[in-house]
């Protein structure tokens, strides 16, 4: 097995997003999109003792954010806070030059307590929020249903711990927000694959089946884009792409089991010939 913080198997209903990502004995659909990179890559950055600290990206803040101020609005001030813009004191004033500075005095003293936004990306999440909340076939999908729940359980085959924890679930549909580029039919296509989101829905149908005992049949996204006008895409994957991401996640599995307590160096990329793509 893995080692590193621990999670028993069991179904956590209000576990924080940051202690889901830090129980490092599990392992997820990006760790296991990470391995099928490279497993040097991931031996880097999940199991190397000397490994830096892994820093969320902008784009991974940014998602946070919004995911949390769709689904879970009521934790979003305990988690985000936007710094105000610097005034200048001869545009404002005295009492108002004040006012801004103990503002932002008071964001600064929230450093590493909450995760600080500009007003720009406060400004987007706003206006995502709202062509969301107009978007009545995407607000049947978000509406009534458990968020952020998530999902510890050992692979039967590999042995190893698994864990998922998906955005929007109901009785019937498992449903996962998505900010994005480009949310068009074949941007999302090549995100899905790239991403691995029919193996995210795969191995979250096997987790409910294992831990709740009931299957789940659609797994559906919703993509929504992060520049004007916001456009949204909502997306059914169908049965054979989930079935081939589950046989994909399973084999990756097997075979980071395999690495596992072997002496031998984590293989990197693979020597190879290169050609010219068709493009060129």
């Amino acid at each position: 097995m893995l080692t590193g913080t621990y999670r028993d198997e069991g179904v956590y209903q209000n576990l924080s997003n940051e202690a889901y990502h830090g129980d490092t004995n599990s392992i997820s659909r990006s760790g296991i999109m990470t391995f099928l990179e490279s497993p040097y890559r991931y031996w880097a950055k999940y199991l190397n003792p000397q490994r830096p600290k892994d820093e969320p990206t902008p784009a991974m803040v940014f998602g946070s954010a919004f995911h949390c101020l769709m689904l879970e609005p009521d934790k979003y001030g305990d988690l985000f806070v936007t710094r105000p813009e610097k005034v200048l004191l001869k545009n404002v004033g005295r009492e108002a030059y004040d006012l801004n500075e103990a503002r932002i005095e008071a964001v600064n003293q929230n450093l590493g307590k909450k995760t600080i936004l500009t007003w720009e990306q406060t400004n987007l999440l706003l206006q995502m929020q709202a062509t969301l909340f107009i978007n009545k076939q995407a607000m049947e999908l978000i509406k009534g249903a458990i968020y952020e729940q998530s999902y510890f359980w050992e692979d039967k085959s590999s042995g190893l711990m698994v864990k998922a924890r998906p955005d929007i679930l109901h009785a019937n549909m498992i449903v996962d927000l998505k900010t994005c580029a480009d949310a068009s039919p074949r941007a999302f296509q090549r995100a899905m694959v790239s991403g691995g989101y029919h193996l995210q829905g795969a191995m979250i149908q096997d987790a409910v089946q294992k831990l709740e005992g009931r299957w789940i049949p659609n797994v559906i996204n919703i993509a929504i884009e992060k520049t004007y006008p916001y456009s949204i895409g909502i997306y059914v994957i169908d049965e054979d792409a989930l079935e081939a991401g589950r046989v994909k996640y399973k084999s990756a599995l097997l075979d980071i089991k395999s690495y596992i307590g072997d002496n031998e160096p984590w293989p990197d990329y693979e020597p190879q010939t290169i050609s010219l793509p068709s493009w060129a």
